[in-house]
C-alpha cells in the first residue's frame, strides 16, 4: 500500500473533481421531481448587496430573517450560503460574490490556532479578490444563533466569537 498511496490520493482527488457537476445534475432533477433547486450555493439578495453573510445549513434561515430586517433600514446585505463543502465550490462563490466589497463569514466550527474551516476554505477561494473578510465562530456547544447576533456582528459588535458569556477565562 504505501508504495500506491500517493496515486491513491491522487484519483481521489480526481474523483471529487467530478462531483460538483455531478451535485449540480442532481439539483436539477430533484426540481424537477419536487419544484425545488438546490445547487452548490445559494444566493440571497446578493445582486445588489455591499456585504455579504456566508454560512452553512440551517443557519442561513436566521441570516436570511435578519437579512430582511437590515434591507428594511436600508443596509445593501446578502447571504450567500453554501451547500456543498466537500468539494468546495470555488468557481460558484467566486461569480455569486462578485459583486460584494465584504464577506462575513460564520463559521460553527473552530480550529484553535487557526481560523475555522469555512472562513479558510473561503480565504482561499477568494484569494487575490478585492473582498475583505470578517470570520465569526458562532454556536459552540449547541448555542443557537438569534437575529440579534446577526445584526451586532453586522454592526462589528463582536470580535471573533459570538454569544460568549465571558472573556475573562484567560484571566
Amino acid at each position: 500500500m504505501p508504495d500506491y498511496y500517493f496515486e491513491l490520493r491522487h484519483q481521489q482527488v480526481a474523483a471529487m473533481d467530478f462531483a460538483l457537476p455531478a451535485i449540480e445534475e442532481l439539483g436539477v432533477e430533484l426540481a424537477e421531481i419536487t419544484g425545488r433547486r438546490y445547487g452548490l450555493v445559494d444566493a440571497y439578495r446578493l445582486d445588489d448587496a455591499d456585504c455579504a453573510f456566508v454560512c452553512l445549513g440551517s443557519t442561513a434561515g436566521t441570516v436570511k430573517d435578519a437579512v430582511d430586517e437590515l434591507r428594511d433600514q436600508g443596509r445593501a446585505v446578502g447571504v450567500l450560503r453554501i451547500r456543498s463543502f466537500r468539494p468546495f465550490p470555488e468557481d460558484a462563490i467566486r461569480a455569486a460574490l462578485a459583486g460584494v466589497s465584504e464577506a462575513i463569514v460564520l463559521d460553527r466550527a473552530d480550529a484553535p490556532g487557526a481560523r475555522g474551516p469555512l472562513y479558510t476554505e473561503l480565504a482561499a477561494a477568494l484569494y487575490g479578490s478585492d473582498i475583505a473578510l470578517r470570520g465569526h465562530v458562532y454556536g459552540l456547544g449547541g448555542r443557537e444563533l438569534h437575529p440579534q447576533d446577526v445584526h451586532d456582528i453586522f454592526a462589528g459588535r463582536y470580535d471573533r466569537f459570538v454569544g460568549l458569556r465571558s472573556e475573562s477565562c484567560l484571566a
